[in-house]
């Protein structure tokens, strides 16, 4: 009796100052259960078997067992940098898997590294291709997909056909001028034209850009600047970059896209072209581009790491630009070699055509204030001079590049500028 009163007996759920009744012999659960199988099947994501964010390294040293440890640990050191990404790892996996040859006892001098990311894998071919891991191992990185590519080339060769020649236009045309006149440039209001002149005569136009306002173009709408051999000029339209011009006919040689242009710099032998939109907010407000090519090699703030005190930047973030000194200018090797920067207590000094630090690191020039390159071979030479600090006298160094043998210094007394 007691098993069927408490069967009889409604079940209470109580939900703030409501009482519902349920009465499970009435049935009154219907529509609370689901029909659905209570075997619940996990949904995993769909498996990566592309690759993408792999990279294949080559040129490394051969070691036997006892030095895989070491040498691993500097490839993953190396590839694990934070300023490229993270290494896919898991439990049994550090990212990085150097096969081993069980027959010579050494691993085969090639290495997979494994990142998360496609973006990752990209950032290290682009940072560590080339890379000098010592005297004897310059590093080789490609993406694993085009290391998977090259494996697959057939063994018969397809000789390709030849793109149909064009002959460019000769940008040292003005030099057989028969009357062995120069040429200058010049702007006034919206016009930018070029003149022969002879020194004796009045100018002459050349070219003004009739070609251009037929078309409803403006070839130049800011500044123009002739590159230093005369092989090209230069004009800027800061809302689409930069544009070369060059031949008889003044004819479009390359076009250069840089937002916001306000000057550019040419190398002495006019490989290279660097452009600055001078905004000082800008990390790639300053671009070295391949004149030949086109492409660009590389980009900088206006300022270098820690080249402002705490007091400057503050003054530039408040816009007080009076209290912030200029941007120190980068200056060109006069074989276009090199490119340099002074920096707070160094100098940085890139090498073209990779337009990468010089050994990995700057040159240090304490309390350097000014420095030069040496206008002619057959060495490149960097001068600067740093003034007194304390005791320290203010000096004169020169300094040769790449080898950074100091050739002399001179200290100079009583002296505030140089």
């Amino acid at each position: 009796m007691t098993a069927d009163t408490d069967k009889d007996e409604p079940i209470e759920n109580t939900e703030g100052d409501e009482t519902v009744a349920t009465d499970i012999i009435d049935g009154s659960l219907d529509g609370y259960y689901s029909d659905e199988s209570l075997d619940i099947k996990p949904v995993y994501p769909s498996l990566d078997e592309s690759f993408d964010a792999a990279v294949i390294v080559t040129n490394l040293p051969q070691v036997a067992q006892a030095k895989i440890e070491k040498l691993s640990k500097v490839v993953t050191k190396l590839f694990a940098n934070k300023k490229i990404g993270a290494l896919s790892t898991t439990e049994n996996f550090n990212g990085v898997h150097m096969p081993f040859d069980s027959t010579t006892k050494k691993t085969l001098g090639y290495a997979f590294v494994q990142y998360e990311s496609t973006l990752d894998a990209k950032k290290a071919v682009e940072a560590l291709n080339d890379y000098p891991l010592d005297k004897n191992h310059t590093l080789q990185v490609i993406l694993y997909n085009e290391g998977m590519r090259l494996r697959d080339v057939p063994e018969e060769f397809d000789e390709p056909q030849p793109e149909p020649f064009v002959e460019l236009p000769n940008t040292t045309s003005w030099l057989t001028d028969e009357n062995q006149r120069d040429e200058f440039v010049i702007r006034h209001g919206n016009e930018t034209e070029v003149m022969w002149s002879d020194g004796k005569n009045d100018p002459v136009m050349d070219y003004d850009g009739s070609r251009e306002r037929k078309a409803n173009i403006n070839w130049c709408d800011y500044y123009c600047h002739w590159s230093p051999l005369g092989s090209f000029l230069a004009t800027l339209l800061p809302q689409k970059g930069v544009i070369l011009w060059g031949g008889k006919e003044y004819t479009k040689m390359g076009r250069f896209p840089t937002p916001g242009v306000r000057f550019i710099v040419f190398s002495p032998n006019e490989k290279y072209m660097l452009t600055s939109n001078e905004d000082r907010n800008d990390p790639n407000a300053i671009r070295v581009f391949n004149v030949q090519t086109g492409k660009l090699l590389r980009a900088f703030p206006l300022f270098p790491p820690d080249f402002l005190s705490p007091e400057q930047k503050h003054a530039l973030e408040q816009g007080n630009l009076d209290m912030v000194p200029p941007p120190p200018p980068f200056q060109w090797s006069f074989d276009d070699s090199y490119l340099a920067r002074m920096g707070k207590d160094l100098i940085s000094i890139y090498e073209t055509p990779k337009m990468k630090l010089l050994e990995s690191r700057s040159l240090t020039a304490q309390g350097i204030h000014e420095f030069q390159w040496c206008p002619k071979g057959p060495k490149n030479i960097l001068a600067y001079w740093a003034p007194e600090v304390g005791n320290a006298p203010a000096h004169v160094d020169l300094i040769e590049i790449p080898t950074r043998k100091k050739l002399r210094q001179k200290n100079l007394f009583n002296v505030t500028k140089c």
